[in-house]
């Protein structure tokens, strides 16, 4: 099959589905053409030179969908013309170039290099499909590990065997975590620790859920339980009996519809993310993805402060939103027995990802 033509992904279903939904945020006609264009520029070159053992069709098609909203996003945001041609800003907003987190096997990052935004991407492991990239995309893929600063400002003496990035971004540096597992709780938080002064603006895709020390974790929904025991019950009763196949089959079912996403643990994750950015003074917007499956939710946060200057209004209070962002680290790392902790399980969780050979891959 030629690989143009998304190897049996069905485009009427993407589109479909996601269409009422990306109205939100971008013209969903504007996201399919774009998607179009990098299938037909970018797809069979992809296909053909595909060195991880995942299956390219998936991850090649899902990297230029979300390509293709991401540049879109942008041209919503800054004004810029989606093409490889020199882009000029028409708002007052200036695009100051992203950077990937947790890049995985790069294609998203060749394809906006390719496309001339300015960026670069880094994981805790080299994957092997980086080598099939021309030079100038493999100088923009890095391995390195994200140690968080209120994690290194514990562990000071911590020797670590891998490079390490402390998330010191340029200031407005748009920040994308793609599935990127670990990182996705800590995406805003990420974003305004870099610059507290004029926090960043980001793009979160949800994927696996976490806590902030790495440990998987079920957030509960955001909802005003009255007492530990409310908490607890919630989340016994989003989990079948185990060996109860029927009641896991309509979960399972029931997480594909958009009422069931919102119930279920990727939505919980996803309302995390909103909760935590919205509490550092974002404003931040939800979109369903143009992507198959049911964990394709995307999370857009823009720092309030920054779009009211726009406005003539004025800017954030460096030293308060410091303390704030210190307060909700250290109340989420509670759970996992307190920030040291919290640090020393991260710091151990990273060591791991960047001795596995071939990394993982999405």
């Amino acid at each position: 099959m030629d690989a143009r033509k998304g190897f049996g992904l069905s485009e009427s279903r993407v589109q479909k589905s996601n269409q009422s939904a990306l109205n939100s945020v971008v013209p969903h006609d504007l996201v399919q053409r774009t998607y179009s264009r990098l299938r037909e520029t970018y797809a069979k070159d992809l296909c053909e030179n595909w060195a991880e053992e995942a299956e390219p069709p998936k991850n090649v098609f899902v990297s230029l969908r979300i390509a293709a909203f991401v540049i879109e996003s942008w041209r919503c945001m800054y004004g810029i013309a989606p093409t490889n041609e020199a882009y000029e800003a028409k708002s007052p907003s200036k695009f100051s170039g992203f950077v990937d987190v947790a890049c995985g096997n790069g294609v998203l990052v060749y394809v906006l290099l390719m496309e001339g935004y300015e960026g670069w991407g880094f994981d805790a492991c080299r994957r092997t499909s980086w080598s099939a990239f021309p030079s100038r995309v493999q100088e923009r893929l890095m391995e390195k590990a994200f140690i968080p600063r209120p994690f290194m400002n514990v562990l000071q003496k911590q020797q670590f065997d891998v490079d390490v990035h402390l998330g010191d971004f340029p200031q407005d540096t748009f920040i994308i975590s793609n599935h990127a597992d670990e990182l996705t709780v800590w995406t805003p938080l990420m974003a305004a620790l870099a610059c507290p002064g004029s926090p960043m603006p980001f793009l979160a895709i949800p994927c696996c859920s976490h806590s902030l020390s790495g440990a998987k974790y079920r957030y509960p929904q955001p909802s005003n339980f009255n007492s530990k025991d409310e908490k607890e019950s919630f989340q016994e009763s989003q989990q079948p009996a185990s060996g109860d196949l029927r009641a896991l089959r309509a979960l399972k079912q029931k997480e594909k519809t958009e009422e069931g996403i919102l119930d279920s643990m990727y939505g919980s994750l996803t309302a995390k993310i909103m909760v935590v950015a919205q509490e550092i003074g974002y404003e931040v917007q939800k979109s369903l993805l143009p992507i198959p499956g049911p964990r394709n939710m995307g999370v857009i946060g823009r720092y309030r402060a920054a779009i009211e200057r726009g406005q003539g209004l004025g800017q954030s209070n460096d030293s308060a939103l410091r303390r704030k962002l210190g307060d909700i680290v250290q109340r989420e790392c509670i759970r996992d027995g307190g920030l040291e902790m919290a640090a020393r399980m991260w710091v151990e969780r990273a060591q791991g990802l960047h001795r596995q050979v071939g990394g993982r891959s999405h």
